[in-house]
This record gives C-alpha cells, structure tokens and sequence, in this order.
C-alpha cells in the first residue's frame, strides 16, 4: 500500500516540486498518511488529514479539493487491497524454500489450457521440477515470487526486467503466473500480481504479460 500512496502522491505533486526535488521528498508526509489511513473511516475524514499533514509541512493552508481527489484515489486502492486475504504473504523463492514449492511448479506443468490440474505429480516430475527451480535461481535472470498461505505454498508469479525500446523506461516482464487448484478464488492470484505492480511502480515501469 505504501508504493500505491507513494504514486498519488507524486502524480498530485503537491507545490509542483517534483521532478526537480529528490524521489523522497515526500516520504514523511507519505508516512505520515499510512498512518491516517488506519483511522480513516471516510474519503471525507483522510482528505482532511492529508490537508493538515501537508498544511503542517508546508507551513501554509493547503486546498482541499487536491487533498480531496487525492484521498479519493488512495481511499479506493485502500478498498481493493481489503478483497485480499489479510493471511496471504509474499516472499522470494529461494534454494531454502525450493523444496517445498515444487508441487506448485509440477502443477504449473500439468495445468491444462483451462487452468485445470490434470493429474497428481509424479516422483520423477517433481525431481525436475527441483531441477528447475534450481536452474531458474541459478541463472539469475529471473524473479520468482511465492505466495504463502495457511503455512502453505500456494501460488507463484516469476518476472523478469526488461526495457521499452519506444520510451526507454523500464518494463517488468510476467513470465509465469500459477495458483494450486485447492487455493484459487481466494485472491491470491490477485495478492502477486499487486506485488509485482508495486516493484514496477518503484522504478516507474510498467507490468505486462509474456
């Protein structure tokens, strides 16, 4: 949630500072507006804590029709991010917890067009699918994601850098998106995609599918 405040917050560009000011030049405000957000029970009630934080700042009255539209935006970010499972959490493959993910990527593997998992893995396919994951935190050219959930292993998203020849901004390449059968319509597919909106957000790129 913290990298979508940040991005209104820079789109609002309050006082027009940036670009010329540095990439934090916000941040305690931004802080500062988390924090509102947990207490909030209205757009009208964070739209007017975001008119004293910015106002206290400032060291000047600050609009509220900016403030305004600008609660108004993170307020409805705020409400897409509460579908989520709260228990859902997001962490980084790695050769610890290779292991215990290889179902996923057997599942993967034997999903059909449809998304439906075809048949239990077998021994041999989840000693390639190991083989894999090995070489896939090997070549280090990727990123793999898992999502955790209920202590169990229950999705991944692996994405990879990239540049737009026609603008020269960094891009964030979708290489492959799978939840286990047991575990979908719980918005967890949901809860990786967010997760890598944000990393994309931080670097000003843009998510997009192979």
């Amino acid at each position: 949630m913290k990298n979508i405040v940040r991005q209104v917050i820079h789109e609002w560009n309050p006082y027009g500072l940036l670009p010329e000011a540095p990439i934090d030049e916000f941040d305690s405000e931004i802080e500062e507006v988390l924090l509102s957000l947990t207490h909030a029970s209205t757009v009208e009630e964070l739209a007017r804590s975001i008119q004293e934080i910015f106002s206290s700042s400032f060291g000047e009255p600050f609009g509220y029709e900016g403030c305004f539209n600008t609660a108004k935006k993170i307020w409805e970010h705020s409400v897409e991010d509460l579908s989520l499972p709260a228990n859902v959490e997001i962490v980084s493959l790695t050769h610890s917890n290779a292991y215990h993910s290889r179902n996923l990527f057997c599942g993967y593997n034997n999903s059909s067009s449809n998304g439906v998992d075809t048949k239990t893995a077998s021994i041999e396919e989840l000693e390639q699918s190991g083989q894999v994951i090995k070489r896939i935190l090997d070549a280090n050219l990727a990123t793999c994601y898992l999502a955790e959930f209920e202590s169990q292993y229950a999705g991944f998203i692996i994405c990879s850098w990239g540049i737009s020849v026609s603008n020269g901004y960094p891009v964030l390449r979708i290489d492959g998106l799978y939840v286990a059968s047991e575990f979908r319509n719980k918005g967890i597919a949901k809860a990786l995609m967010n997760h890598v909106i944000d990393l994309a957000n931080e670097k000003k790129g843009n998510p997009y599918t192979a």
